[in-house]
């Protein structure tokens, strides 16, 4: 009997060690997150938000991501400019609606091409509501706002990009890139983020999630490649029963009756140059939802901020703008010919 315990004893304690090995020969590693760092000044420019997770600081800010050439963003009333001077009232608005590649993270404001888009239609008030990390949840939830407090635009343009499936569902590998990306990129913007509360969608049902709450990493799996296979696993496990397409699809219909209840006109573009993009925008449009396909591939140097980041440089701004400038025009041409 005490053999057959040590023998058991033995196996409890060899096998993981063995598993362990083994996973590191065939080239699994503990949990590494990649670095990144947002240095902001004159303070962070990214704040809390109780419903949208994110919001804009108000004011001018120097910002570097990863040691990149310092760029500035100036922010007002919770969207990044897109001008210098003052407006009518009286004049339509465009709302331009999406994640960092709308809000322009990594170019100055006049590289933006909602700012872009402003300097040629001067007549019209191009509204940037990009923020870095959104997802079209947000966006949903931004234009909701906007009507109920009576700023009724004429046109509603949201990008989308192919990774904002993951942000609409807030699947496990997006809560765990935002929350670790987070911790280990600028220790003033972790510590404002536990104030904030992120939307998501679960089947048809609108839920939000504390930061605080989002993500955790098992104990161990920063140091045993085991530890973070076996969680690797379950994140894949508990994302196979999410349909991300079927809420992305979700939120966009929620938009499409936002703006036909006001009768204004609305538009999704694609960014990204991939499958996922190409096929969403399909089923976008069986939908019967207008679809602009402007992607690049971003993955090309000349169109990214590499070595720095991978957003979109100032030559995919000015695609981005020259693609939607006659988009918007023809826009104009159905207003004039309506009236």
């Amino acid at each position: 009997m005490k053999k057959r315990i040590r023998y058991y004893l033995f196996l409890t304690l060899i096998t993981p060690i063995c598993f362990e090995l083994a996973l590191r020969v065939l080239g699994y590693s503990a949990y590494q997150q990649l670095p990144y760092s947002i240095v902001s000044k004159p303070n962070m420019c990214i704040e809390a938000s109780a419903d949208l997770g994110f919001s804009l600081g108000e004011g001018t800010y120097n910002v570097s991501v990863n040691g990149a050439p310092t760029y500035t963003a100036t922010h007002t009333d919770g969207k990044r400019i897109t001008r210098d001077y003052s407006l009518s009232d009286s004049i339509s608005s465009v709302f331009v609606m999406g994640c960092s590649f709308t809000y322009g993270m990594g170019v100055m404001d006049s590289i933006s091409f909602p700012y872009q888009l402003q300097s040629h239609f001067s007549d019209l008030n191009i509204q940037n509501f990009g923020v870095p990390g959104f997802g079209t949840t947000q966006s949903y939830l931004q234009l909701e706002k906007e009507l109920r407090n009576g700023n009724v635009p004429g046109l509603v343009i949201v990008n989308f990009c192919d990774f904002h499936h993951e942000r609409n569902s807030l699947t496990p590998r997006f809560r765990n890139s935002l929350v670790m990306g987070y911790q280990r990129s600028n220790e003033e913007a972790i510590s404002e983020l536990t104030k904030s509360s992120f939307p998501y969608l679960e089947n048809g049902e609108m839920k939000t999630v504390e930061f605080k709450e989002m993500y955790s990493n098992w104990a161990g799996r920063e140091t045993f490649a085991s530890v973070n296979y076996f969680q690797t696993m379950d994140d894949k496990r508990l994302t196979s029963k999410i349909n991300i397409e079927q809420n992305s699809l979700d939120i966009f219909l929620r938009i499409r009756e936002l703006c036909k209840e006001q009768n204004i006109q609305f538009i999704v573009t694609g960014l990204t140059r991939n499958r996922v993009t190409k096929t969403f925008l399909a089923q976008l449009k069986r939908s019967n939802i207008d679809v602009i396909d402007i992607s690049l591939d971003l993955r090309k140097k000349k169109y990214n901020q590499l070595p720095y980041d991978t957003h979109p440089n100032s030559r995919a701004h000015d695609h981005f703008a020259k693609k939607l400038i006659p988009e918007i025009r023809n826009w104009i041409n159905s207003q004039s010919l309506a009236n």
